[in-house]
């Protein structure tokens, strides 16, 4: 976090640097925030759009992407695996949220709660790699990135 300044947390974030040093503790502290916005943004195009199990990677990356030089800035500076864990209950949280077919509505089966919990680790740390990689990615590479992980979480689930 040392390498990050607060100029530019404050330029990609969207405050300036005076509500920075009026509201904000950390620089831990605005990362977190704008997390959740940004979680939050996603939750609503979740809640709007059509989920297949194929085409979550897709819609995942659609979201992102225009964000993927924050992501890649985070990733470089080791931020990013740390935001998702600090963040992982809240992500599930808010998965499990969304109503899609193949889940049943059991408030009491942890079984969905463990795979999304391991899926999002898997992605976090997939995701940390592809971006800290120098050469560029597209889209389309991380989405079968993506769909590969995802197929193999689905077999390891199936297997048990």
């Amino acid at each position: 976090m040392k390498h990050i300044t607060v100029k530019q947390l404050t330029l990609e974030s969207g405050y300036s640097k005076r509500t920075y040093y009026r509201y904000f503790k950390t620089k831990t502290e605005i990362l977190d925030i704008a997390f959740c916005k940004y979680l939050t943004g996603y939750h609503d195009y979740l809640l709007k759009s059509s989920i297949t199990p194929d085409t979550i990677p897709k819609l995942f990356l659609d979201f992102i992407w225009p964000h993927h030089d924050k992501i890649e800035l985070l990733a470089k500076n080791d931020l990013l695996v740390p935001l998702l864990t600090r963040h992982i209950q809240t992500i599930v949280a808010l998965l499990l949220s969304v109503n899609v077919p193949w889940r049943k509505n059991s408030l009491n089966d942890q079984h969905y709660e463990y795979i999304l919990t391991y899926s999002i680790g898997g992605f976090g740390v997939l995701l940390d790699t592809l971006f800290k990689n120098r050469s560029p990615i597209s889209p389309d590479q991380i989405s079968k990135a993506l769909s590969m992980a995802l197929k193999e979480i689905a077999i390891q689930v199936n297997m048990q």
